[in-house]
């Protein structure tokens, strides 16, 4: 398929989206999208930023303008004053501004229009990776088990973990639902209501879904995690209350796009794929540690400096090979430097949550004079625990598992830990 637009006819537009106040079928889309498309036919060939403002609006913008735009930004109210000065930003509110239709609706011949996405930091401005359609729906996976499936989508759709999942289940004929809900309880609530099925979100959202108790009142059929280092006790947990789910942890990135996924619910992914590759990827580990991708997609021009001249993609991720097994240790970026020392916080995190009782941890560093830096980490525990027999097995463990300057100077109990808004980890001492 060629363009959005393509994907849902031939897919009889059996998906829908279901929102707190109503249902959307993939036909309607349609038809507000061509009607957005003749109503702006002045940006043909010309690039457009698409303001994320509701989900609807946003997911027929991106219907009308795909093959008839250039460019397509996907952005946030905040990232959408970072794009270029000559892009048109579309927004519902743009409608106002054009009060005589004009003609040309049709896709008469599609162009190969650029998808540009914003890297998920959380300073400075945002960079911008183009990828085209083809690409992004390269990983969507199409059958009559997948059309009868109800998607959750706890990502922003202007992120490309977001962007994915709202792929994956219009495109597949299956249903998505869109809540406003600000709570987790609240949100599980409507999920239970409107018979969800399947839910893709980071290990630290899953975590913070566990903690509500609520989960187990889902039935979910594919549960995918992304995003974050998907460690054996979160797959575990989910395996736990859902022992006949599809488990899937997605290996991607908004510069790279989907590099690969890994089903068979352990960490990491099999050392095998570094000599066979997986799907339509080749993988290689570099002399310090790093995951080197080779994806069959074009990847954006900005990247040339970190592929190589066999065309393989430094990732900035650091691996560990364990017997039959490559284990994500972190981001190079995100290395805590203890006195010459490296430090991953997610070793570290992972050290922690494997202590019966800790729900959730934050390891960080914090600056000191001699050493540079010490680490330091957030505990949430479960109610029912002590919080000093869960902090003398967590000593005892850190003990056993890492080395004198891996573990935490400071150990602080917390109510909650905050993930930012692609749904990560929030390591910062300052809101990000």
């Amino acid at each position: 398929m060629s363009t959005f637009e393509s994907g849902l006819h031939s897919l009889n537009k059996q998906s829908q989206i279901i929102t707190d106040a109503d249902k959307v079928t993939a036909e309607l889309l349609l038809a507000e999208a061509l009607a957005l498309r003749t109503a702006f036919a002045k940006l043909k060939a010309k690039s457009v930023a698409v303001v994320n403002t509701d989900s609807i609006s946003f997911v027929t913008a991106l219907i009308a303008f795909d093959g008839f735009c250039e460019k397509i930004y996907l952005c946030s109210r905040d990232s959408v004053k970072d794009t270029p000065q000559d892009v048109y930003r579309w927004s519902v509110k743009s409608i106002s501004d054009f009060t005589e239709v004009t003609q040309g609706g049709e896709l008469s011949q599609p162009l190969q229009t650029k998808w540009y996405l914003a890297s998920s930091g959380t300073s400075g401005k945002p960079k911008w990776f183009s990828h085209s359609f083809n690409n992004l729906i390269s990983q969507i996976r199409v059958s009559d088990t997948l059309k009868n499936l109800c998607w959750a989508n706890l990502y922003e759709p202007h992120r490309f973990a977001g962007l994915q999942v709202l792929l994956q289940a219009l495109l597949s004929g299956a249903s998505l639902v869109v809540t406003e809900q600000t709570s987790l309880i609240d949100k599980v609530k409507i999920f239970a209501q409107q018979g969800v099925s399947a839910i893709s979100a980071t290990p630290s959202m899953w975590r913070q879904l566990l903690m509500t108790n609520q989960l187990q009142s889902l039935s979910l059929s594919n549960i995918t995690l992304g995003g974050e280092i998907a460690d054996q006790g979160i797959l575990d947990s989910l395996s736990y209350i859902f022992p006949k789910a599809n488990i899937r942890h997605i290996y991607a990135s908004t510069e790279a796009g989907v590099g690969f996924v890994v089903s068979d619910k352990r960490a990491g992914f099999p050392k095998s794929w570094l000599q066979e590759g997986v799907n339509s990827a080749e993988l290689m580990v570099d002399d310090n540690q790093h995951l080197r991708i080779k994806p069959k997609g074009e990847l954006d021009k900005s990247l040339a400096a970190l592929i190589d001249s066999n065309g393989f993609l430094d990732t900035q991720d650091r691996v560990d090979l364990l017997n039959d097994r490559v284990l994500f240790l972190g981001r190079a970026s995100g290395i805590i430097n203890v006195g010459g020392n490296k430090v991953h916080p997610e070793k570290v995190e992972s050290v922690l949550l494997s202590v019966d009782g800790v729900q959730q941890s934050r390891v960080y560093a914090k600056a000191n004079s001699v050493l540079g830096a010490l680490v330091e980490a957030d505990i949430v525990i479960g109610k029912s625990f002590d919080w000093s027999s869960v902090l003398k097995n967590i000593r005892e463990e850190c003990k056993l598992q890492l080395q004198r300057f891996e573990i935490p100077v400071k150990l602080t109990q917390v109510a909650n830990i905050r993930v930012n808004s692609s749904g990560k980890l929030s390591r910062s001492n300052v809101n990000d």
